[in-house]
């Protein structure tokens, strides 16, 4: 069922208009990518003025510098870990574009989904992008005390976890109140947990990280409504 999910959301960039819907998505992660790479910047260099200063002696501390070759390169490299941050902000700018996509086209006989206001989407978005923020530093220091292999795993799994509770929770709530989706989260929980890591591992691959929120968001809402057709007394919509 996750491998379907993900292969629908993949097969999906067929489609002209959510080809587009994918296109401006991948550009709004990329903003999103420039803005914490920038974040980043900024606040280990008010520690040590030296610590973005790059091997061909790049410096930054000048805006063109941001934008040289080898900031750049950088910045696709940090993705490897910053995506995760990267997807979580993405839901509260761009989540009811990617489903409302979905739904129209797999998934037509569907009632309109309940409205929600720009500010919770945000405020929920924001409250996760915390915790994904604090998730990736107790990852980072499970990479320094268990070595990269265990570290990274810690890394995925961590990731997955959050990442699945939040795309899970804010696709859900589009058709179904809190006592609901708690139900329908305890019940898949296991194939849920798995689908969150199968989305933490492809944000860590440059370059197709940038498409993985949309796909993400496209694979949740796929298997959300699979999930749905086998469990109706659990189902969230």
């Amino acid at each position: 069922m996750i491998r379907d999910s993900y292969r629908l959301a993949f097969g999906d960039l067929r489609d002209p208009r959510f080809r587009q819907t994918a296109l401006i998505g991948a550009a709004l992660s990329l903003a999103l990518l420039f803005a914490l790479y920038a974040l980043l910047i900024q606040l280990f260099s008010t520690f040590d003025e030296e610590v973005f200063t790059f091997s061909d002696g790049t410096r930054m501390d000048r805006l063109g510098n941001f934008f040289s070759t080898v900031s750049l390169a950088t910045m696709m490299l940090m993705s490897i870990f910053l995506m995760a941050p990267v997807a979580s902000l993405f839901t509260g700018l761009h989540l009811h574009a990617v489903t409302d996509s979905v739904e129209a086209r797999h998934y037509p006989r569907l009632a309109a989904p309940r409205p929600q206001t720009t500010q919770k989407l945000w405020l929920d978005s924001v409250n996760y992008f915390g915790m994904v923020f604090f998730i990736n530093i107790v990852a980072f220091i499970g990479i320094t005390l268990f070595g990269m292999i265990w570290g990274i795993a810690l890394f995925w799994a961590l990731n997955g976890w959050l990442l699945s509770r939040e795309y899970t929770t804010m696709i859900s709530e589009r058709r179904a109140d809190a006592t609901a989706i708690k139900a329908f989260n305890r019940a898949h929980r296991r194939q849920l947990l798995l689908a969150g890591i199968v989305l933490a591992i492809l944000l860590s691959v440059p370059f197709l990280n940038l498409l993985m929120p949309v796909i993400g968001v496209a694979a949740f809402t796929h298997l959300i409504h699979a999930l749905t057709a086998t469990q109706p007394q659990g189902a969230p919509s």
